[in-house]
């Protein structure tokens, strides 16, 4: 595959821009497999082919940002269980720079959807690969609703625009751009995941809420009090004890993580 890198509009990022592809995803790890040496953007006008987290279709129409980062190597594998913890404070911050002050909140659901005014306004899927040569190629795709939002998903959703933020796709992502690589900054290839688990909480939705969180052998409901060191959430149980969960989808109750709040798209019944 021959690509043609260029930097954007900073001059210090790499970044291909692109119209209509399939996913953002598969591009940047076609560069990778390619021989990229990673810290490259993959923007998308549109996606034929998005997904999301355990093989979910994502709805990417045009107006929306679609943007992945191709890293090689960003660190040691047990300390890459936290990443997606990471790239969602980035998108968390990076986003909520966007919005006035006393606009709505953005906050963090576990583990990486971001949520504006407790309606689902960023995807994050990181998906991983190793090369023919041995090196780690690590993509974080992000899939932001900037001029739409989708109204039939089992959970509130909005879109940047429907949240009063001005901002047009090409600002959203040196924005969502900005936000990531601070965060990776901040995570150290792994060596300060404490200073970013504790920014991860100062920014959560839901912590102390009643919640259910689904696991592959079934649901599980308690309340959600916080994570362990290593990012995993911490679920109080309803007879009082807890456990620690790793994966999982986490649907929050009554805090807008399950009921549309005012400026959300209908949820699917």
């Amino acid at each position: 595959m021959l690509l043609t890198v260029a930097p954007d509009r900073r001059g210090s990022r790499r970044r291909l821009a692109l119209e209509d592809v399939g996913s953002t995803n598969v591009i940047a790890l076609e560069a990778a497999r390619a021989g990229d040496p990673g810290a490259l953007w993959v923007t998308a006008a549109r996606q034929s082919a998005g997904r999301g987290r355990r093989g979910r279709a994502w709805v990417s129409e045009a107006g929306n940002l679609y943007a992945s980062l191709l890293l090689i190597d960003p660190a040691r594998t047990d300390d890459l269980l936290n990443l997606p913890l990471v790239v969602a404070l980035g998108v968390r911050n990076g986003l909520a720079g966007l919005v006035s002050r006393d606009g709505p909140p953005v906050t963090i659901k576990w583990p990486n959807d971001i949520l504006i005014d407790g309606c689902k306004t960023v995807g994050i899927l990181v998906e991983s690969e190793r090369l023919a040569d041995g090196r780690l190629a690590v993509v974080i795709g992000c899939g932001v609703n900037v001029g739409h939002s989708p109204d039939d998903t089992p959970y509130p959703t909005t879109s940047l625009r429907q949240a009063g933020v001005a901002a047009n796709v090409e600002e959203t992502f040196v924005a969502l751009a900005g936000g990531v690589e601070a965060a990776l900054a901040l995570w150290s290839q792994g060596r300060n995941f404490q200073a970013v688990r504790e920014a991860w909480l100062s920014h959560a939705a839901g912590i102390g809420s009643a919640c259910t969180v689904n696991l592959a052998e079934g649901p599980l409901s308690g309340r959600f009090v916080g994570l362990e060191s290593d990012g995993r959430l911490i679920l109080e149980e309803d007879d009082g004890g807890r456990r620690s969960i790793s994966a999982g989808d986490l649907f929050l109750l009554g805090t807008g993580g399950t009921h549309s709040a005012p400026g959300c798209s209908p949820t699917r019944h």
